[in-house]
């Protein structure tokens, strides 16, 4: 296996340069972190004669695994010729940067260059310029990785390139490295650490309300928000719709904070979420992947993985990219020969073959919830819809007074249950049969909802399209939840849905009283609860009482329940 790489800018290389730089490659350095003056002098005079920087990466024993010509362009770069590099446990590499330059009296560390050197990690970083100063000898530096540093790199010394050979300060270095590797976090035992990426709009309160809701998404995924990042909405970029300026801060505070993943508050095109990953070397991720990504968690059901692999594949078949050879068009061969067809298309077909095979599994899905509903047909039904995270289940459990082994998964996060759940409600009254009533916990809504996604849950939405009322619940310690009624108010439209909706106050029990007075100046018929507390559900029991049967004897407090799922 060939552990020395020439790469970087080789094309219009002379014959006599190339096999310069290729014997520069094949030098062996000292081992236990020291230099080699000659070496370094042969690098600075070929970097001078080629006008173009050059950067030498050595392992601990002093092997020159990788010499790059020209700036440090892509991490891909390195980790492409260095296949050993995440399997290292210990930061063992030394980079080694010779700079063009005519004049400069500090060697300080590009912007570009030091995000790529960030994803290296190496023991140290030396610069040195190509050209000597007026005293004869060239100016160097040597700096540690410093997370908290404007750049991520610290100076350690300052001096020239003879005395730094000599007297190199290894113990220094040992003892930096030493502190750097005690604070570095293990990511095998915690969370995923994402930097969330904004645009900001004039309306700063509606800015930081979607952001608050992005973080929620990301911490309802199993992952934790370490950083944020935000710009002004000003010309649009199509390419990167963020400046490429701020692309530089945002990849330098991503080797910063550590983080291992990059989530934007828009939807990405294919070219664009492209674009992004090369410039920020890191993968990432748009708003609509993230809410996939969760329902792919909280799907339990046979139904629901079906429709959130539907909804998933329709999403990625047009963000499919190749990479490498294994791309690469068929080889030769009878019957093999001409234009071929690559694995891309291989790949590409086979996405399209699953989703016409999913797409029949929906269709039965959707005959199978339609004789369901037919076999109810003599039962009124009730939806219980709202935003996500607006205590839908926790009010059917509570409403429906159901047992522990019977109730719905009620917790303090975004889309905790997915899979619609119908449980029957068993009103009782004095001097007469009790009335039954259906009443069905279907899964939150949001804004901007991926349309892959509205398109693979119409068989579950269903369930609130054929419901003779809809009990529209608003969580009142939201700040934010009037636009919440308003978002799932659209979306209710959007989906067609003529039945009667009647708004339910939540939380009553911890708002603030301006809420009560605006929900109240809204709707002068909204009925209070607290699912938590108990507070209303009698209200609330009456109320549905008179609107499916008319007025009726008094209720007693006694429900009797059935827990049979759908």
């Amino acid at each position: 296996m060939k552990q020395a790489h020439l790469t970087g800018r080789l094309q219009g290389l002379r014959p006599s340069q190339q096999r310069r730089l290729e014997k520069l490659l094949h030098r062996r350095h000292p081992a236990n972190e020291e230099l080699d003056q000659s070496t370094l002098e042969k690098l600075a005079e070929e970097a001078f004669d080629l006008q173009q920087p050059l950067h030498m990466v050595l392992d601990s024993r002093g092997v020159c695994r990788l010499l790059c010509v020209g700036p440090l362009d892509h991490s891909v770069q390195l980790f492409h010729h260095l296949p050993d590099f995440r399997k290292r446990k210990k930061r063992d590499w030394r980079l080694i940067s010779c700079i063009f330059t005519h004049h400069q009296k500090d060697l300080r560390p590009g912007q570009q260059d030091s995000i790529v050197a960030l994803d290296l990690a190496p023991v140290f970083w030396l610069l040195f310029a190509s050209n000597p100063g007026p005293s004869g000898s060239r100016p160097a530096s040597i700096w540690t990785i410093d997370r908290s540093a404007q750049k991520g790199w610290h100076l350690c010394e300052e001096n020239n390139l003879l005395n730094l050979c000599k007297e190199l300060p290894i113990k220094g270095l040992q003892e930096i490295n030493a502190n750097q590797d005690s604070r570095f976090i293990s990511f095998a035992d915690s969370k995923e650490r994402v930097l969330l990426l904004t645009l900001t709009c004039k309306d700063l309160v509606r800015s930081e309300r979607d952001l608050a809701e992005l973080e929620g998404l990301v911490r309802s995924a199993g992952a934790c928000p370490v950083a944020v990042a935000r710009q002004k909405q000003g010309a649009f970029n199509p390419q990167t719709i963020w400046g490429i300026g701020k692309l530089q801060e945002v990849a330098l505070t991503v080797r910063q904070e550590e983080a291992s993943l990059v989530i934007t508050d828009r939807e990405l095109t294919p070219s664009q979420a492209r674009n992004l990953e090369r410039f920020l070397a890191c993968p990432v991720l748009d708003r609509s992947e993230l809410i996939l990504d969760i329902f792919a968690q909280r799907a339990l059901s046979a139904s629901g993985r079906l429709q959130v692999e539907l909804a998933q594949l329709r999403y990625r078949k047009s963000r499919l990219l190749g990479r490498g050879k294994s791309f690469s068009r068929q080889g030769g061969g009878i019957g093999t020969r001409g234009p071929g067809e690559t694995q891309l298309e291989k790949d590409r077909r086979a996405i399209v073959s699953r989703i016409e095979r999913l797409g029949r599994d929906l269709n039965q899905l959707k005959k199978h919830r339609s004789q369901l509903r037919y076999r109810r047909k003599g039962l009124p039904r009730a939806a219980l819809v709202g935003y996500t995270n607006a205590g839908k289940s926790s009010l059917l459990n509570a409403l429906c007074g159901l047992s522990v082994k019977s109730q719905v998964l009620a917790e303090n996060k975004l889309f905790a249950t997915l899979d619609p759940t119908t449980r029957r409600l068993i009103l009782s009254k004095s001097g007469g049969s009790p009335n039954e009533l259906l009443i069905t916990d279907t899964v939150g809504f949001i804004r901007d909802l991926p349309s892959p996604l509205m398109e693979a849950f119409r068989a579950t939405l269903e369930e609130t399209l054929e419901a003779d009322l809809l009990l529209l619940l608003v969580d009142l310690a939201n700040p934010d939840w009037e636009f919440q009624l308003n978002a799932v108010n659209e979306l209710l439209d959007s989906l067609g849905v003529n039945s009667n909706r009647k708004i339910i106050a939540n939380k009553i029990d911890c708002c603030e009283r301006s809420a009560l007075e605006a929900i109240r100046s809204m709707d002068q018929t909204v009925i209070y609860v607290s699912a938590t507390s108990g507070a209303g559900l009698q209200g609330l029991r009456l109320w549905l009482q008179d609107y499916f049967w008319g007025a009726s004897p008094n209720l007693t407090l006694g429900q009797q329940e059935n827990s049979k799922h759908e």
